[in-house]
């Protein structure tokens, strides 16, 4: 980043900078990169030892270097930037040696730090990390400080900004490499009563717009993650720019990142089949990635996101690198890993640190590595010891109790820090990770009916037997987090026998409750556009077959009615104001009955409005006045929209024939 502070210095002098906007510059890179006031000093001294500043420059842009130095450390003492779901934050190194004992509570070897290699020599070197310049969460607010026709600036982005008028934030979510990550409301999205009006907005930040290659970098990151287009994998929507401000909009993800579960599960570990589940998950998304010939050069728990649902999704593909690049993917861009590489200690293989060519082997060792720690309750393979020290000091991760024979060679084969000696493609982990059913179980189980056979007790109580046990099995699935073994149970559950019924219900009460509960959520929510209440009631109908005595599912449904007479309340209060009004068509901010109507058939399909004559004779009569004035086309609306509202009315079926007939044709 050298470069950045460099032309600071040289706009300062040529005079596109005053003192102010120099310091403010300076905060921005040292606050995002600790050593940058090294690089700022260096350059400064290079121009005073070449005569091309004075002394009395020297000394005053070297007073201002070590001013703001002194406020970046303190402010970064007492902060922790985080990345969009996690803490991310670059780490500056000055010493590689350092990496090497970092013990299982410490965070620093799962930061991003950028290591160059020198030509010619095996040493490594450890420098600039990238540039992640913060808000200053001090300010009373966002503030426009600059608006034209060609451009806006503003002071202290931040929640209650609206870009391009349509994108409002609302809160800051996280911090990473090139920007500050958002989440915001799609104003577009809203007027088309979307149920999810959100979305996530990565805006760059200050420092990093201050490099030329800045826009580039990010069109980049945008144009990898469009390619990208997997279940697995978080969805990126759109690039753009408001004025001087670029930003890039993406899926808005509800849960938690890997690294903190992994740290949760430190305390209370994961099921087994639990881990491999997202395991799985995790092979699925980085395995199309890799069909797509993209990488992603820094797979760790931090860019993996669990959600709500208990699906995974891969994050962050900014420093991804093709395995096959054009000319063009070479262009000598900031971002261009070829000249600068961004790794995360922990995660990165050797050939990683040593500038090498991407292969999809140095995902599988990130992916092994986060593997084992969804695992081994939180335990990191070599203890977070960077790859190049591990083989020098000798340590081999120690084998996961529960996994079969075949399970931990595959991980074990996975975690090599040797290239060549690890699994070759991620769907050949994923094979080897996933559970073969054992067949013990079924010999012993056959043995056992045998043996009654042979006993004289026949097979009618062992078969029972069987099938009790198959559904104990099954609610220690469903507790582990087996998703859809549980919306399977559940639909099914009224063609089991009462016997079976009972275990599933009793082994499952709280788990079919939630399910229930969120389902209910689902549909209907009135602050959050969902109107469905109809469908909530037979929901509730249904949860209260099986828990008629629950008192949870009680108060579901006692706020439940409370939200929905509470939306009648004012839905039939706007009713009356827009029928005095004589608001019966759409008007451009959509208070009007054609919005009304709509919802109330979703919240009471049977409601006494939805036959209401009245209304019906207001829309005929209004059209029959426009139609004496000779509006005919407005009459239509009219009588079209009344329509919609109560089309087995023979009076305005009547006149729609007559008009069309006599005036529209």
């Amino acid at each position: 980043m050298s470069e950045v502070c460099q032309s600071l210095i040289n706009d300062y002098l040529a005079g596109s900078l005053n003192i102010n906007d120099l310091e403010e510059g300076f905060a921005s890179i040292f606050d995002a990169m600790p050593g940058g006031h090294v690089d700022a000093q260096k350059y400064l001294q290079s121009l005073y030892t070449d005569d091309k500043i004075d002394s009395d420059g020297f000394t005053e842009i070297s007073h201002v270097i070590s001013k703001v130095n002194i406020q970046s450390t303190l402010k970064n003492s007492q902060e922790t930037d985080i990345s969009y779901f996690g803490d991310d934050r670059t780490m500056h190194l000055t010493d590689f040696s350092d990496l090497e004992a970092n013990s299982e509570n410490d965070d620093s070897a799962d930061k991003t730090v950028i290591v160059k290699v020198s030509q010619g020599s095996t040493d490594y070197e450890v420098s600039e990390p990238s540039l992640d310049a913060g808000i200053d969460e001090s300010s009373t607010g966002p503030k426009i400080v600059e608006k034209s026709n060609n451009s806006t600036r503003y002071e202290n982005l931040g929640p209650g900004v609206t870009l391009k008028d349509r994108f409002v934030l609302l809160e800051k979510l996280g911090q990473g490499g090139m920007g500050v990550v958002f989440k915001a409301k799609d104003l577009l999205k809203v007027e088309a009563q979307d149920k999810d009006p959100y979305v996530a907005i990565k805006v760059l930040t200050d420092a990093f717009k201050k490099y030329s290659g800045s826009f580039i970098a990010l069109q980049r990151e945008a144009s990898k993650a469009q390619r990208l287009a997997h279940p697995n994998i978080a969805t990126v929507y759109d690039f753009d720019r408001d004025g001087n401000t670029v930003f890039m909009t993406m899926e808005y993800l509800q849960g938690k990142p890997l690294n903190q579960l992994i740290k949760e599960i430190a305390k209370k570990p994961l099921k087994l089949d639990h881990a491999l589940h997202i395991i799985e998950e995790l092979c699925s998304g980085l395995s199309y990635a890799h069909e797509k010939m993209l990488i992603h050069s820094d797979f760790k728990p931090g860019n993996c996101f669990l959600l709500n649902d208990g699906h995974v999704k891969l994050l962050d593909f900014g420093i991804a690198r093709a395995s096959t690049q054009t000319d063009e993917e070479r262009e000598n861009t900031m971002f261009d890993p070829a000249k600068l590489s961004a790794v995360t200690p922990a995660y990165a293989t050797p050939e990683m640190f040593a500038g090498m060519n991407p292969d999809p082997r140095d995902d599988i060792y990130g992916l092994a590595c986060v593997a084992y720690q969804l695992l081994a309750g939180g335990k990191h393979p070599y203890n977070k010891v960077a790859s190049p020290k591990i083989k020098e000091l000798g340590i081999k991760p120690k084998p996961i109790k529960g996994l079969n024979r075949r399970q931990q060679k595959t991980l074990m084969k996975a975690l090599t820090v040797t290239r060549e000696d690890r699994v070759a493609d991620v769907e050949k982990f994923a094979e080897g990770m996933r559970s073969k059913k054992s067949h013990t179980k079924s010999i012993l189980l056959v043995t056992l009916f045998l043996a009654v056979i042979g006993a004289g007790i026949g097979y009618k109580p062992f078969l029972a037997f069987r099938a009790e046990q198959q559904l104990y099995d099954k609610i220690d699935l469903i507790k582990g987090g087996d998703k859809a073994l549980m919306i399977e149970t559940i639909w099914s559950l009224d063609q089991l026998e009462p016997e079976q019924q009972k275990i599933l219900s009793v082994g499952l009460r709280r788990e079919i409750i939630t399910f229930y509960r969120d389902r209910i959520r689902s549909v209907f929510r009135p602050k959050d556009g969902l109107y469905d209440y109809p469908q909530a009631q037979d929901l509730l109908a249904q949860a209260k077959m099986h828990y008629p005595d629950s008192v949870a599912l009680s108060t579901i449904e006692d706020q439940v009615k409370e939200q929905r007479d509470r939306l009648m309340n004012s839905l039939v209060s706007l009713h009356k104001r827009y029928s005095a009004a004589k608001k019966l068509v759409k008007t451009a901010n959509g208070e009007d009955l054609t919005t009304v109507m709509p919802l109330i058939k979703r919240v009471d399909p049977k409601h006494y409005l939805l036959k209401d004559k009245a209304l019906a004779d207001l829309y005929l009569s209004e059209a029959e006045k426009l139609i004496a004035k000779r509006k005919y086309k407005d009459a239509s609306n009219y009588i079209i929209t009344g329509l919609k509202m109560f089309p087995e009315d023979t009076r305005l079926q009547s006149l729609n024939k007559q008009i069309n007939a006599q005036f529209l044709d």
